[in-house]
C-alpha cells in the first residue's frame, strides 16, 4: 500500500458481474457524518439526569429540530422519528430513542460516505470478507451497541425497551482499522474475476480511511 490509495486493478483480462455494478460518478446511496461520541453522550445523559429530565432532552430535541443549520437539517430529513407533533403530546421514554437520535445532530461532521452500501455489502464475501462482517462494514452496527459503550447502567435500562434491534449505522475505529488492513493485504489477483468490485473497495477504502482521520469518533451513516 502506497500513497494512501490502493490500484487494485488486475493486469489480465477479467470477467465481471454486471449485478454489482454503480455506475461511476452516481449519488452515493448513503450520507456519513463524524461523530463525537463523548461530547453527545455527556449532553443526553445531563439532560436527561437534570431535574426536569425528559422534559429537558425533549425540549433540547425540539430545539434543534428547528435548527436553520444545512448540515442539522440534511441529517434530520433521513431520519424516521415520530417529529415534534408527536412529542410535545408524550414526553415519555416511549420516545427516547427519538431523541436520542435527533441530538446527535449538532455533534456530528459532514464526511465521506460509501457510494453504494448495498453493493459492497454484496460484494465483500467474494474477496474473503464473512457475510456478518460484510453487512456490518455496509450497514453500520446497531446504535444500541454505541449507547451501552458510553451511557450509564441508569439510562442504558430506560433506552434498552425502547430501542430493540434494527437501528444500525455506526462503525468504530476499531471496525474501520481492521478493514483497512484485510483491503491493503488483498492481492489484486482476488479481483480477475471479479473486476466490477475495483470501484467498490477503493471507495470504501477512501471513505474508512478518511474516517480515522478522527480517532476520538466514530463513522455514523444513514442510507437514502
Amino acid at each position: 500500500m502506497q500513497g494512501g490509495h490502493r490500484n487494485y486493478e488486475a493486469t489480465e483480462g477479467h470477467t465481471g458481474s454486471s449485478a454489482l455494478r454503480r455506475p461511476d460518478g452516481a449519488t452515493p446511496d448513503s450520507s456519513s457524518w463524524m461523530l463525537n461520541t463523548i461530547a453527545f453522550h455527556h449532553e443526553f445523559e445531563s439532560l436527561l439526569h437534570s431535574h426536569l429530565g425528559l422534559v429537558s432532552v425533549r425540549d433540547r430535541a425540539l430545539a434543534i429540530w428547528d435548527s436553520q443549520d444545512q448540515s442539522v437539517r440534511d441529517y434530520l430529513s433521513l431520519l424516521s422519528v415520530r417529529g415534534p407533533d408527536d412529542w410535545s403530546f408524550d414526553c415519555d421514554d416511549g420516545n427516547l430513542v427519538d431523541w436520542y437520535r435527533v441530538l446527535m445532530a449538532p455533534h456530528l461532521t459532514p464526511t465521506r460516505s460509501l457510494r453504494s452500501p448495498a453493493v459492497l455489502r454484496r460484494g465483500l464475501p467474494a474477496l474473503g470478507w464473512h457475510a456478518t462482517e460484510s453487512r456490518r462494514l455496509a450497514r453500520g452496527r446497531e446504535l444500541l451497541t454505541l449507547a451501552e459503550r458510553h451511557l450509564e447502567t441508569a439510562s442504558i435500562e430506560r433506552l434498552l425497551p425502547q430501542f430493540g434491534w434494527g437501528h444500525k449505522g455506526w462503525l468504530g475505529q476499531d471496525d474501520l482499522v481492521a478493514a483497512l488492513v484485510k483491503m491493503r493485504a488483498l492481492d489484486r489477483r482476488s479481483f480477475r474475476d471479479c473486476q466490477d468490485l475495483v470501484p467498490v473497495i477503493e471507495d470504501a477504502f477512501e471513505v474508512f480511511e478518511t474516517a480515522t482521520l478522527k480517532p476520538d469518533h466514530v463513522l455514523l451513516s444513514l442510507s437514502h
